[in-house]
This record gives C-alpha cells, structure tokens and sequence, in this order.
C-alpha cells in the first residue's frame, strides 16, 4: 500500500470570487508563488460591480494547498469550491 505521504497534489480548479483589485495579471503572478506550483490559469467568468468571479486552475508537482488557499484569502478573494483535484503518486520502479 503507498504511504499516504508519496501521494502529490498536481492539479487544483477553484471556484473564486475576487475584488477587481488587484488585477486579474496581479492576482495570477501572487498565486503563481505558491510553493509547488508550475502553472496558473486564472479565468473571469463573472463581472459585477464590484467583484469578480474566477476559475482558477493551478498545475505543479506538489502542491501546498494551505498556502494556497492562504495566499488566496489574503488578496481579499472567497473560495466557494474546490471543483477539480487531481492527486498523482510516483511511479515505483520494480
């Protein structure tokens, strides 16, 4: 059985609602910070008067999905859903 610590989060899509400040550009390269992550896509779904709602899809070999979510919450973004999650294990040689 593989230990439960091999086991790396590769792929996150999170439902987002964000301030319009900062910027959709700002906002990506901050998540794109994170530890662990290789590659941020951030979408605007939804434009109100004064939010905005996102589809962000991060992509990386280990993702640290506390930080993450802190680093989302401290721009002044909601997370309402965590709607994709793709977890991998290494391959083991035999």
């Amino acid at each position: 059985m593989p230990d439960k610590q091999d086991v790396k989060l590769a792929k996150i899509v999170l439902d987002i609602l964000k301030p319009h400040t900062p910027p959709l550009v700002d906002f990506a390269k901050e998540i794109a910070n994170v530890d662990g992550l290789l590659r941020v896509d951030a979408t605007i779904v939804e434009v109100d008067t004064e939010t905005e709602s996102v589809k962000l899809t991060v992509e990386g070999n280990d993702i640290n999905l506390e930080k993450l979510l802190e680093t989302i919450k401290r721009m002044g973004a909601a997370i309402h859903s965590i709607d994709q999650v793709v977890a991998e294990r290494p391959l083991r040689h035999r």
